[in-house]
């Protein structure tokens, strides 16, 4: 025990000192070319403040309240034999698996934790649901990369298509290596579904989803007034930490491209560390062929950077979600949106000669690409794109699910 605690405290030492000594270089590289970082501050600023938090602070208020008034394990009911059978998850998870596709991160994560609150989900359930909902926000995809960014839309459906099917197979694949389908979770994480299994079977299954909202409802017992105050805080809290870790990391990635390695190409270090830079870096630098240009954008975005990372892990901090597994998901998952990128490629470029044009072999003026979308005017419209592609996506996958539960395996 004295030589655990040992080690411990000397791992302990040597983090503080390494931690403690990256962050003064870091310091003094900003010191030393303020001009630099703060430019790299207000464009992070304009991107949190345009992009990121309009096209998630709604969903994410709707996701508290959705989950509150019981519509997760409704949508639990309906996507249940899908999310058993093929993530080897509670059935629950099929509305967190929906909202990180349609909101992005890190609303899945706090989807997630929400629910292992409320003691719906065990931790290492909530844990895995984190990592396989973690996704971009598609309006982001769609609007900012494909319109904005590439000039070309086909693009930015081409973009989102892959994101998702490379995102759903690698967590298909981490699943195969499961123990189990993950029983025990649904008997403590949702016992209504457990003690009620045998007379709910011979129920028409939206009446057993109605239920289960119904139940799930009268358990949380909060007054909507109540709801959408602690929901609109809560959400506001998630994305202040979000905005700070995109200006942390501009400021890091400019110092790291301008001072320290500049050698390196300049999408590489945004690629590793944030996503919305990695895109605006890579839809701007030269590639010999577009379909590698595509294949890379296709991989950052299935990273996400390590700032989305740290989001959607200090969110699920009490779920215990684990570091390496989530990190291990995200790297299957670019391998993979890399790879169906090219391997589709030909015959998408084929079918839509307008994706060519929207990769360039030669660099562009950065000065073109300081101007960010802003998604405060086209709020509604934006809102109720999402909305159709989550009834969507609730259809697709209850389509799903009703062909693996004839199943009997």
């Amino acid at each position: 025990m004295n030589k655990d605690n040992a080690v411990k405290s000397s791992n302990g030492l040597w983090n503080t000192i390494l931690l403690g000594a990256a962050a003064f270089l870091l310091v003094l590289a900003v010191v030393s070319a303020p001009e630099p970082a703060f430019q790299a501050t207000l464009q992070a600023l304009k991107l949190w403040w345009n992009i990121v938090f309009p096209s998630l602070l709604p969903f994410l208020v709707l996701v508290e309240i959705l989950i509150a008034y019981g519509w997760a394990h409704g949508v639990g009911v309906l996507l249940d034999p899908m999310m058993k059978k093929i993530f080897k998850l509670p059935g629950t998870g099929g509305w967190v698996l929906i909202t990180g596709m349609t909101a992005g991160f890190p609303a899945g994560a706090q989807a997630a934790a929400g629910m292992h609150k409320q003691g719906e989900l065990r931790a290492v359930d909530a844990g895995r649901l984190a990592a396989l909902a973690h996704f971009c926000n598609p309006m982001t995809i769609l609007v900012v990369i494909g319109t904005g960014l590439l000039h070309k839309p086909e693009a930015g459906y081409l973009l989102l298509i892959v994101h998702w099917i490379s995102g759903l197979l690698a967590a298909w694949t981490f699943s195969l290596f499961s123990k189990s389908p993950s029983a025990e979770a649904g008997k403590k994480g949702a016992p209504f579904v457990n003690d009620r299994m045998n007379e709910w079977a011979k129920r028409p299954i939206l009446r057993r989803a109605a239920s289960a909202a119904l139940d799930a409802h009268r358990r949380d017992g909060r007054s909507f007034g109540k709801l959408l105050g602690e929901s609109v805080t809560r959400s506001v809290q998630t994305l202040m930490m979000t905005g700070g870790f995109i200006l942390f990391f501009a400021v890091l990635t400019r110092v790291l491209t301008g001072q320290l390695i500049p050698q390196l190409p300049s999408y590489l270090v945004p690629g590793i560390l944030e996503a919305h830079l990695a895109a605006q870096s890579i839809s701007s630098s030269a590639f010999q062929a577009g379909a590698l240009q595509l294949a890379v954008l296709s991989a950052a975005l299935a990273w996400t950077g390590i700032s989305a990372h740290l989001q959607s892990l200090s969110l699920m901090r009490e779920a215990g979600l684990s570091w390496r597994y989530f990190m291990a998901k995200r790297f299957l998952h670019s391998i993979l949106a890399f790879v169906i990128t090219l391997a589709i490629w030909k015959p998408v470029s084929t079918l839509s000669a307008g994706i060519v044009p929207a990769f360039r072999t030669e660099p562009i003026d950065h000065a073109d690409t300081e101007q960010f979308f802003n998604f405060w005017s086209g709020l509604p419209s934006f809102l109720q794109v999402q909305g159709m592609i989550c009834l969507l996506l609730i259809a697709a996958f209850w389509l799903c699910s009703r062909l693996i539960g004839r199943d009997p395996r």
